[in-house]
């Protein structure tokens, strides 16, 4: 019985954070800059051999970083008037980002990707619960976005916000054929003070 107790002593120890209040911290959001354009395209990244690695080769996956991940792309993002381009960090290191642009009462997310070695601490929830004050404040009613549906971990985050799928497609990337659901959120059924 000694043992088991040691046991679990031990496990309980190492399932500490190091620092407890470096770990309670939450994110920070800030508006990223010219030269956080290489740890925004890293995050995406990681993320994306996290979630689609399984079904999309490397190869594939550079090639359309080659295209949609440009230092110009980032200059445009950043110097819309139309558009929600937001870093997560902490005292750590930058953990998350969002892109989302506003058009005729309708928001179109582009992007929210974490940082599979920093999932789960919250940056995703905070990134999501900024992105609908700001189409609120932007006076849009919806929010559109197409995720992989075979990728790990965005279709349950999405699930999880309310969001509905509208359709299923498939989005050539490279040679590999992606299955892609179309999902909506209407900010006006949001209950506000969620």
């Amino acid at each position: 019985m000694l043992e088991l107790a040691k046991a679990l002593q031990r496990l309980a120890v190492r399932g500490r954070p190091a620092d407890p209040l470096l770990e309670l911290s939450p994110p920070l959001l800030r508006r990223p800059g010219e030269s956080d354009f290489q740890i925004i395209r890293d995050i995406a990244w990681r993320s994306w051999a996290s979630a689609y690695g399984a079904f999309l080769p490397e190869e594939d996956r550079s090639r359309f970083f080659a295209q949609y991940y440009t230092k110009d792309g980032h200059r445009r993002a950043l110097a819309s008037h139309r558009t929600l381009f937001l870093l997560a960090e902490d005292e750590r290191s930058p953990m998350a980002f969002l892109l989302a642009t506003e058009d005729a009462g309708r928001v179109h997310l582009h992007r929210l990707y974490a940082d599979p070695r920093r999932q789960r601490s919250g940056a995703g929830q905070v990134l999501w619960d900024e992105l609908i004050r700001w189409t609120r404040a932007r006076g849009a009613t919806r929010i559109v976005f197409e995720v992989a549906s075979d990728g790990v971990s965005g279709p349950q985050f999405y699930r999880k916000q309310g969001c509905r799928p509208i359709d299923e497609t498939v989005m050539p990337i490279g040679r590999v054929p992606v299955r892609v659901m179309r999902y909506a959120f209407d900010v006006s059924r949001e209950v506000r003070g969620r």
